[in-house]
């Protein structure tokens, strides 16, 4: 708000992983008094619904950080890491719950993808959301499950742990928790969000908001916050974020068209 010298309000759009929001975003005048937060989402979305309007089109600002996961579990779960996680699982077929906000939403898509890769027999459970998956594994009704940042307060608190990270890379603030390649799983979770406008935003906008975040988010209090949240600084510049949205919307259509022969198959 400082920086760009105008009063910015924030209005949440919840539910429907950001359709809401990406639509009223669509019709909007492109006079840069418009702008939204786009999950990876709104990519895979329109593979399997009807939605009124086409994500190539939208004007892509700044890329700013990615939601992180991991496989979570309750403090006084009896695995203290993957290796014995898995292995009880096969030792006890369809005995183990995991717990995933779904049914198409990133931690169930890849959950799906952790069973069909390590061919193992656990009982999914789909969530609405992180906070009722968190509430129902610190209840003890589901064993584990693929939370986001939303686990952090909880771990903070001592009241459940992470037994991986489902990241590129090890997470600063949980250093010793391996990541699922460093356990030679090929699987790495990676949803980027950033900021984006209406299509035919004027390029001298663009830039004028361009600047402002990346102000922002280099700012010390920017670095802060993120690392509160455990979110990497991950920044893409226009041009950056415009290719990366264009990889996305191709990655999520073969990935829906895979889920859909997956799910065919059970």
């Amino acid at each position: 708000s400082a920086l760009l010298g105008q009063s910015i309000i924030i209005e949440n759009k919840p539910g429907a992983n950001g359709i809401f929001g990406a639509s009223e975003l669509a019709r909007a005048k492109p006079d840069g008094y418009t702008i939204a937060v786009l999950p990876a989402a709104v990519y895979r979305e329109p593979h399997i619904n009807k939605v009124p309007f086409d994500p190539l089109t939208l004007t892509y600002i700044i890329g700013l950080s990615d939601y992180m996961f991991g496989l979570a579990v309750k403090q006084d779960a009896p695995w203290q890491n993957l290796n014995e996680f898995l292995s009880d699982v096969k030792i006890r077929p369809h005995e183990i719950s995991i717990g995933a906000a779904g049914p198409i939403q990133t931690p169930s898509l890849v959950l799906n993808e952790l069973i069909q890769l390590l061919k193992i027999d656990v009982t999914p459970i789909p969530y609405k959301g992180d906070g009722e998956l968190a509430l129902s594994i610190l209840g003890g009704h589901v064993d584990a499950g693929i939370l986001s940042g939303v686990a952090t307060t909880h771990i903070q608190a001592g009241n459940m742990r992470y037994l991986s990270m489902l990241t590129p890379e090890r997470i600063p603030q949980f250093p010793d928790i391996l990541t699922l390649r460093e356990q030679d799983i090929d699987i790495i979770v990676e949803s980027p969000y950033g900021i984006a406008g209406p299509k035919e935003l004027p390029e001298s906008l663009v830039m004028i908001l361009h600047n402002a975040f990346k102000a922002a988010l280099e700012s010390p209090e920017g670095r802060e916050t993120l690392a509160r949240l455990n979110q990497p600084l991950n920044y893409r510049n226009p041009e950056e974020y415009k290719e990366f949205a264009q990889q996305a919307y191709a990655k999520e259509r073969i990935r829906m068209e895979q889920f859909g022969e997956s799910s065919a198959s059970n």
